[in-house]
């Protein structure tokens, strides 16, 4: 994958960057020190960085993260597959040259005990952790207006150039929620499936459909159902 000339996309409100964030190892320096503003989103790709300010959209972001992130959550948990971790968990892939926080994201023990993955402890703490590097074995992504770009080409490319078995891509912003598992293949990431059918997991041997209906007060309820 060629690398893109180092530039840095802001959304949203400023931000300051430092210069040595051009590089992916001052990027992470950055991400885990004391100096990143809080309530900031910001990915690293090929020396592109992504920095989101905007609060998320609630009915067509905020409520489906949470909806597959608690379906998921409690999939892995019940059968014991690996370890769940919702947004806002820090995700490397040295190799890639990629950071990110995912939407949701899924390890199996298996990548854990293999090393394909690996935990990152926290500056001065022996028993917490800031960073997963490596392999997981599912991303979540769910798209929003400022997203489009980098969940849809920039981090797709990346997550594949990862390794990552599985992308799952939601668009929720539409008349009808778009939602594809996409496999990794050596042709590139594959859907089986159109967005508006059940999605197939091979990675938790389930398939998937996502409902939406409207609530008491008029706004979105979502559903991530495992049949």
């Amino acid at each position: 994958m060629a690398r893109a000339i180092p530039h840095i996309h802001i959304e949203g409100d400023r931000v300051s960057v430092p210069a040595t964030t051009l590089r992916h190892s001052g990027f992470r320096e950055w991400v885990k020190s004391s100096e990143f503003p809080e309530g900031v989103r910001a990915t690293y790709a090929s020396g592109q960085i992504f920095v989101e300010m905007s609060p998320e959209a609630t009915e067509t972001h905020n409520k489906v993260k949470t909806a597959v992130t608690a379906s998921l959550a409690q999939l892995v948990q019940s059968e014991q597959l690996g370890e769940a971790y919702s947004d806002g968990t820090f995700f490397t892939h040295v190799g890639a040259a990629v950071s990110t926080e995912p939407d949701f994201l899924f390890a199996t023990w298996e990548s854990f005990e293999s090393g394909r993955l690996r935990l990152i402890e926290k500056a001065n703490r022996s028993d917490d952790y800031i960073e997963l590097e490596g392999t997981p074995d599912l991303v979540v992504e769910i798209v929003s207006d400022s997203s489009q770009k980098k969940d849809l080409v920039t981090l797709r490319d990346h997550y594949y150039a990862a390794g990552v078995p599985e992308y799952w891509i939601i668009d929720a912003r539409g008349d009808a929620v778009r939602f594809q598992v996409f496999a990794r293949t050596d042709q590139g990431y594959v859907s089986a499936r159109e967005a508006t059918e059940p999605q197939t997991s091979r990675v938790l041997g389930r398939t998937f459909r996502i409902e939406r209906a409207r609530n008491r007060v008029g706004r979105w309820d979502y559903r991530l159902i495992a049949e």
